[in-house]
């Protein structure tokens, strides 16, 4: 073998791919481009939401695609002359290794709103303000932490208008924390519009997506969609729907019915145990969840161009449950709630933001 074939010339680059991979496989200079106006879009949004953090941008950014895969080198490059820098990246990659672990750490208990890719494609979008003026493709909260266990007569009833904390409301980590230490549980409001040209209907699915300590168990779950509440809760070790104070109990009861003006079906989620001179007495029966990961789900079967539609989530763990005991202490639980078009198929894998618009996505 001569010298010429020992060295082979290089060949130029004619299949339009670049060196940068996602997922391993190589991409072109379009898609690397994308991908990096992807990421720039997204933390331009984080930063407006108040969400700063390097951590969150680089898990979200991950989730979703918008990344390029880290170079690998083989055995024997390690021991060639840039071996110090293979060395530096080795240690770079174990401190990636260790943020990502306190990322997903930090992100346990997150609350996200998706729209599934047949409805981004139909032009809904999702907004915390009615007036949509930062409408996006998801939404998402950071998680209550330290709240305590409360009963649901304590929920305050300004939450449907998400005003039950009267000071100026910012996105600092601190604040939010403080807001659902002041009210007891977590509560979110939320937005959806249909922006397109047709008229849709949709189907909304409330997820546990992630759990310890059972602490779902104790969990109680208000969804208000527009001005109708339905709460949930699961059902006892036997199946069959839990009640409040238990069925055949008619020795105490809830001096109030909370939220039954609001709710869907009155008739059925609280019944008068007696009555008194002053007050009444009241039984609650919450709806039980639809499986062990699915709470709840609803649907709008008709939503015209430019029809808005409300939602409120308030979580909170009951104290009068009788799963709430010391032993959930610490535990976490993360939801998600995921909207996709009446006929479009459900899968895990079909949620969708703004990003689902790039090219690259479909490859």
């Amino acid at each position: 073998m001569d010298n010429k074939e020992k060295n082979p010339p290089k060949v130029r680059n004619t299949d339009g791919l670049t060196l940068k991979k996602r997922g391993g496989q190589r991409l072109t200079r379009e898609q690397v481009q994308e991908i990096r106006e992807g990421r720039k879009k997204l933390r331009r949004e984080m930063r407006e939401r108040g969400i700063k953090s390097r951590k969150e941008f680089e898990l979200t950014a991950s989730s979703l695609g918008l990344y390029f895969d880290r170079p690998r080198f083989g055995f024997l490059w390690f021991f060639s002359g840039r071996g110090l820098w293979a060395l530096l990246g080795a240690l770079g990659l174990l401190a990636l290794v260790l943020t990502i672990f306190s990322m997903v750490t930090q992100m346990r208990g997150l609350f996200t709103i998706n729209l599934s890719q047949g409805m981004f494609r139909e032009g809904y979008s999702l907004s915390e303000e009615i007036t949509f003026r930062a409408a996006t493709g998801n939404l998402f909260s950071q998680p209550a932490v330290d709240v305590p266990c409360i009963s649901v007569v304590q929920i305050p009833d300004k939450i449907y208008d998400n005003s039950v904390w009267e000071n100026p409301v910012s996105n600092d980590q601190q604040d939010t924390t403080q807001k659902y230490r002041d009210a007891g549980c977590f509560y979110y409001t939320f937005y959806i519009r249909n922006e397109g040209e047709s008229e849709t209907g949709y189907v909304w699915d409330l997820n546990i997506d992630s759990e310890d300590k059972k602490l779902a168990d104790a969990l109680w779950v208000m969804v208000f969609e527009d001005e109708e509440m339905t709460f949930y809760a699961k059902a006892d070790e036997q199946g069959a729907p839990q009640a409040l104070p238990a069925e055949g109990n008619n020795t105490v009861g809830y001096r109030k019915a909370p939220f039954i003006d609001m709710a869907k079906n009155p008739e059925q989620q609280y019944s008068v145990i007696a009555e008194r001179e002053d007050f009444t007495y009241y039984r609650l029966r919450p709806v039980p969840f639809l499986s062990e990961t699915l709470v709840a789900s609803g649907q709008q079967e008709t939503v015209a161009p430019q029809e808005i539609h409300k939602y409120t989530v308030v979580l909170w763990v009951e104290g009068d449950d009788p799963h709430c005991t010391d032993e959930l202490i610490g535990g976490h639980v993360g939801l998600s709630m995921q909207f996709r078009l009446v006929d479009e198929s459900k899968g895990k894998d079909e949620t969708s933001r703004w990003w689902d618009g790039l090219d690259f996505w479909n490859d």
